[in-house]
């Protein structure tokens, strides 16, 4: 069995990438509503989840729960960002990021954490919202190669993206 993963989430950032999964047109409650698709997830998963948002109510930033879900503001002095980079700094390999800024990947990466897209996870994060699971995915399980033909080292993904898809094959 796998061991649990600390998703650390871009926020906004997951907000933007799939906006149409929790929208609801009249716009301000769409922290809340990630919120519940996260613990939703995260009932499913089990995974530690970590949502870092920019300013907050107040504006001075600090820690809240948002559904049960742990949240941390960023304040007005600082980016979100900035708060991510800092986590990825002081744990390293112990988080994976949840993001699509290229510049907060580069900097998360440099300390050792693995990035994973926020639009990848937002379908995987609707997958779990809806119930619906990697069985509704129409993922087959591959079948067994009974050719002779040797795959070798020449036809090897790079090992940066087998970790990577470890990881996502385990949200």
């Amino acid at each position: 069995m796998a061991f649990p993963m600390h998703l650390v989430i871009d926020g906004y950032n997951l907000i933007h990438a799939g906006a149409e999964f929790w929208a609801d047109g009249q716009g301000g409650d769409e922290p809340e509503a990630l919120a519940e698709a996260l613990r939703l997830y995260r009932q499913e998963k089990s995974h530690k989840i970590t949502l870092v948002l920019d300013k907050g109510p107040d504006h001075s930033g600090g820690r809240a729960s948002l559904r049960g879900i742990p949240a941390i503001y960023s304040g007005a002095a600082r980016s979100a960002d900035d708060v991510i980079a800092g986590m990825a700094a002081a744990q390293g390999a112990g988080i994976t990021v949840i993001t699509d800024d290229r510049d907060l990947g580069q900097r998360c990466r440099r300390h050792g954490a693995e990035v994973i897209g926020a639009r990848e996870f937002a379908l995987k994060l609707l997958d779990a919202a809806l119930g619906a699971g990697s069985s509704a995915a129409g993922e087959e399980e591959p079948a067994w190669d009974f050719t002779t033909r040797k795959k070798g080292p020449s036809r090897r993904e790079p090992k940066a993206r087998r970790r990577q898809k470890s990881r996502l094959d385990r949200l």
